[in-house]
């Protein structure tokens, strides 16, 4: 590594910790009752990065750090909202980034010496239907949808979050050929994956696991005539949930127009629109905003809170964080030279890029409200985890292809 690099590096680092210590003395200025639980936490949460950047940056070598840093940034950004909002999920939240750092090292060595060696797609396939069944027979309901699984009564889990991944390794090792091989068969997988998803009244998940297929295929094959079809199917499929599915037209109908019963179906979209106004461009301040008049404001809407206090500009700054993301996302799939390996990147920055676009796009009304989380923002612990493990997947997949050139 370039000292350039290696000083980028190191400033941004700085520039992460002194974030974080300001914005959680600023959040002890603005709420006395937080106390001295709110330094510790901020101090264990350091502890935490620095660690895992410190085992990354030194002692794997050829690892895109940023990969890391700009995750617990957004991090650092959610947990100073969920602290705001909720200072008991700030706690679990912590724990789960805890869990999450630890498990990108973990994703990434894996990644880096095993990800060659494993290229079934009916083992990938069958997890991922696993996975999916799961809550289909055993699932919980929270939030309309019937997606999670309850375990001796206090710890729940998405499994749909673990079977991204799966499905994303399904589709890069069925497609790494350039081709589609046993068409119908594929095609029954697919929808058999949808299936499941609609069965939990998981709809945004089901569009995410759609979408990611279909642009993936493109990717894969370069037919034109596939993505049509699939653009057609997707378009047949919405009418057809539009007028069988109630849930889906209530949503619709608050999407078009949250005015018309801002005290029923439209008071979710109507006060995310509410607060991000009432913030301008500027914002009214870290702790001066109003984030308990917004409805699930710690896992749907929370990008609608950060708006308020920390205004547009702050929204965009967001937006970049992200977008720096899909980026770096898709300059590891370009730069693979593995077929496999480069599917297998742009398929986790397609599903990180829907999901980041679903749920903005949603909370600002540019579409109908889906439910997904906000990657590294949101409350939850199967999206953080799995989040982490993802962009591990990616480091290990960029470090593979570096070591290949220098053996070159």
């Amino acid at each position: 590594m370039s000292p350039q690099i290696e000083n980028i590096y190191n400033k941004s680092a700085a520039v992460f910790a002194i974030t974080g210590i300001v914005n959680f003395l600023l959040l002890s200025y603005f709420n006395k009752t937080l106390g001295l639980g709110i330094f510790y936490s901020a101090l264990i949460f350091l502890a935490a990065f620095f660690f895992c950047y410190i085992v990354n940056y030194k002692f794997i070598e050829s690892s895109d750090t940023y990969l890391f840093l700009i995750p617990s940034l957004l991090v650092e950004l959610g947990l100073t909202m969920l602290c705001r909002i909720n200072p008991d999920l700030f706690k679990r939240q912590l724990l789960f980034y805890i869990a999450g750092s630890f498990l990108f090292i973990f994703s990434t060595l894996l990644t880096k010496y095993f990800i060659k060696r494993i290229k079934s797609p009916m083992l990938f396939f069958i997890l991922t239907f696993i996975f999916l069944l799961l809550p289909v027979l055993f699932g919980v309901e929270r939030g309309g949808a019937r997606n999670w699984i309850l375990i001796k009564g206090y710890f729940s889990f998405q499994p749909s979050e673990i079977a991204k991944l799966f499905f994303v390794f399904y589709l890069a090792s069925n497609l790494k050929e350039g081709r589609l091989e046993k068409l119908h068969r594929f095609i029954l997988e697919i929808f058999s994956i949808i299936v499941l998803l609609i069965l939990t009244r998981d709809l945004g998940g089901a569009m995410l696991f759609y979408l990611t297929a279909l642009f993936m295929i493109f990717i894969a094959t370069s037919r034109y005539d596939y993505f049509l079809l699939g653009v057609i199917v997707i378009i047949l499929l919405g009418g057809a949930s539009f007028y069988l599915l109630p849930y889906v037209r209530a949503r619709v109908l608050a999407w078009l127009d949250p005015w018309q019963d801002v005290p029923g179906r439209g008071y979710q979209i109507a006060q995310s629109l509410f607060a991000i106004a009432q913030g301008g461009f500027f914002g009214t301040g870290l702790g001066l905003g109003h984030p308990d008049y917004i409805p699930a404001v710690a896992t749907d809407f929370i990008f609608s809170a950060f708006t308020e206090e920390f205004g547009f500009l702050g929204g965009q700054a967001l937006i970049l964080l992200y977008f720096l993301l899909v980026y770096r996302g898709i300059r590891i799939s370009l730069f693979s030279r593995d077929p496999y390996l480069s599917l297998i990147s742009a398929g986790l920055t397609i599903f990180f890029g829907l999901q980041v676009f679903t749920i903005i796009g949603g909370v600002i009304k540019l579409i109908p409200v889906t439910g997904v989380t906000l990657p590294f923002m949101s409350y939850g612990g199967s999206s953080m985890v799995i989040s982490f493990t993802a962009f591990g997947v990616l480091n290990g997949v960029w470090i593979s292809t570096r070591q290949e050139e220098v053996m070159e």
